[in-house]
């Protein structure tokens, strides 16, 4: 059973076999079982054709019964309507047995009982159990015609455990296989979910590793350079290097793929280095936030870095719910025009710069 499948379709094929088999049970017991009886006992029938005619109606309901289980659970009125056929016919089979015979010849007792296992197979079963002692009730009372004695009276008895017992038998059965079925499915996307998780946190932590690994490229040469005097801290281009590389380290260690609110915790970890710096940094937000994918979020704070790395003074960032996205607007006093990094994985990116301040607007639509 493929992962993909969800646990009701699992379970649904589980039930879905069990009812084809128990339309095979029925209709081959009504073929074999009922219409062997009939034709080996037609001599002892006041009226063979008729008996062929309740057979018949028999056939119908179960036709009709296995077309409406097979198309899915049936209500208590069709249920019950195909029943009731299937009980009338029986009786009236019966009624027209000989007397003296009926418990021998009467065939339409077990093709009825199992009809009513068959539309009733995933009603409660409270109802079968109404069906079943209404069938016996009403063949005991066509027995009790001609008068009952012991003899009789045991040969129906044995007669009512043996079929009904069966009857009962298979519809518990398959009641406890549709649990089991369920368990199963149940279980089976419970382990597939397991997978899922494992295999999502491999490929976070890997793709976390390669950020590192490509934050090291670009932060390890600055380091060195600082350490071998190669780099002037007091150098303007120097220190936006180191801006903006302790910037990409804070925001590595603040994303969280899982966490709500993501985008907003790793622009916070972002401003922290322009904070530093004297830059008042205000961050506000419109509306309830949607789970950004990791890979827009990284091209907004690549953004959000570059902006707050070039900003003097004072930066505001706004983020705003819009209808399928967000919208996170910049203004900040950069004092020229700022080269933002390029967009992608769904997001737009737009500036403007109007004197010393730079207005920038980044979208990311999930459609």
């Amino acid at each position: 059973m493929t992962a993909v499948q969800p646990m009701a379709m699992m379970s649904g094929r589980y039930q879905r076999a069990f009812t084809i088999a128990v339309v095979f049970l029925v209709a081959g017991w009504h073929l074999a079982g009922a219409g062997g009886q009939l034709l080996h006992n037609r001599q002892a029938y006041g009226s063979f054709a008729f008996q062929v005619a309740m057979w018949l109606v028999m056939a119908l309901a179960i036709t009709a019964g296995s077309v409406l289980v097979l198309r899915g659970a049936l209500g208590w009125r069709p249920a019950w309507a195909v029943a009731v056929i299937a009980l009338a016919a029986s009786t009236a089979a019966a009624a027209a047995s000989p007397p003296d015979q009926m418990l021998a010849v009467n065939w339409a007792w077990g093709s009825a009982g199992w009809i009513g296992v068959l539309v009733l197979l995933r009603r409660p079963f409270a109802e079968l159990a109404w069906f079943l002692a209404a069938e016996a009730l009403a063949t005991l009372g066509v027995l009790m015609r001609g008068g009952l004695d012991r003899t009789e009276l045991a040969g129906f008895l044995a007669v009512l455990a043996w079929s009904t017992g069966a009857q009962v038998a298979v519809a518990a059965g398959v009641r406890a296989l549709d649990a089991a079925a369920g368990q199963a499915a149940a279980a089976a996307q419970s382990e597939h979910a397991a997978r899922e998780r494992a295999a999502t946190a491999e490929i976070i932590r890997a793709a976390r590793h390669a950020r590192w690994l490509a934050l090291q490229e670009s932060a390890v040469p600055l380091v060195a350079e600082l350490a071998a005097g190669t780099a002037d801290p007091g150098d303007a281009q120097v220190r936006s290097r180191c801006a903006v590389q302790a910037a990409r380290l804070r925001r590595l260690l603040a994303e969280g793929d899982e966490v709500p609110g993501s985008l907003v915790h790793e622009l916070h970890a972002s401003a922290d280095v322009a904070e530093r710096r004297g830059v008042a940094v205000e961050i506000e937000t419109a509306g309830p936030m949607p789970q950004v994918p990791g890979p827009a979020r990284r091209v907004i704070t690549d953004v959000a870095i570059a902006i707050l790395t070039a900003a003097r003074s004072q930066a505001r960032i706004t983020l705003t719910a819009v209808a399928a996205g967000i919208a996170v607007s910049f203004v900040a006093d950069t004092g020229a025009v700022v080269r933002l990094p390029a967009a992608g994985q769904g997001v737009v990116i737009e500036q403007q710069q109007d004197g010393g301040m730079l207005w920038a607007e980044v979208r990311w639509n999930s459609r």
